[in-house]
């Protein structure tokens, strides 16, 4: 008999899941300036204190009879360089493919490395393996991450051998995301989207909630109906949604 749920899981903060593993604390190597864990003091310092192992974290879900919906990681990428040598993501993929209660949502900027772990993916019903895109051509504001083009290939890899992809579309950020336009490159490829607003950047004052609202009004709309004329599922996360 499962043990049950326990408090002490990381729950997910995110609105599309109910918990959370993070598998690396070490300073994420991709830098995104939009990211908010690694910019906010208290943040950062919340991830590098964390005191459970992932590897054993997965292996408690894996004997947790309640179904979850977890992800790995939203606080920091689950694939960084290191993770060639070291396999601390594929354990833990490893211990949550024993249960097939789970849905377990992988988000990485770095799919290509993920493609390694696919027969991990393929055996467990209900493994996503996802990535980031906020633009179609390379922008300052991923500096050291993988080139959207290399993550969409590899994603476009993965779901051709069968294993469901899901993109996330966040932060939406005025002139640099059209939504409309990567959702319409990747319909072939991509079973589940996200969608979420600009938040937590000096650069978000500046450009003020008008802008944003206009921005989202005007593309965000276009993605949706798309999606909508396609068939494909998708979720707008609540910062997102107020706009709209």
């Amino acid at each position: 008999m499962g043990i049950p749920y326990s408090e002490n899981m990381p729950k997910s903060s995110v609105d599309y899941a109910t918990d959370n593993i993070t598998v690396y604390r070490s300073p994420c190597p991709y830098r995104c300036r939009y990211c908010w864990a690694w910019r906010i003091p208290l943040f950062r310092s919340r991830i590098r204190r964390g005191h459970y192992d992932p590897v054993k974290e997965a292996e408690r879900y894996a004997r947790t009879g309640e179904p979850r919906t977890i992800v790995v990681s939203f606080t920091s990428d689950p694939y960084p360089p290191v993770e060639k040598s070291l396999r601390k993501t594929r354990r833990v993929l490893e211990a949550l493919a024993r249960n097939p209660r789970h849905k377990v949502m992988v988000l990485t900027k770095n799919p290509q490395l993920a493609l390694r772990d696919l027969d991990i993916f393929l055996r467990h019903p209900n493994m996503w393996l996802g990535t980031t895109v906020i633009s179609l051509e390379p922008t300052d504001w991923e500096p050291y991450a993988p080139s959207p083009e290399e993550r969409l290939s590899a994603l476009k890899s993965a779901h051709s051998k069968g294993v469901r992809t899901w993109l996330s579309v966040e932060p939406i950020i005025p002139r640099t995301t059209y939504p409309e336009l990567i959702v319409g490159e990747t319909l072939d490829y991509v079973d589940w989207y996200v969608l979420g607003a600009f938040n937590y950047s000096g650069r978000l004052a500046k450009m003020g909630k008008d802008v944003l609202k206009g921005w989202y009004r005007d593309h965000v709309v276009q993605a949706i109906s798309i999606l909508r004329s396609h068939g494909r599922e998708f979720h707008i996360k609540k910062e997102l949604r107020k706009y709209l």
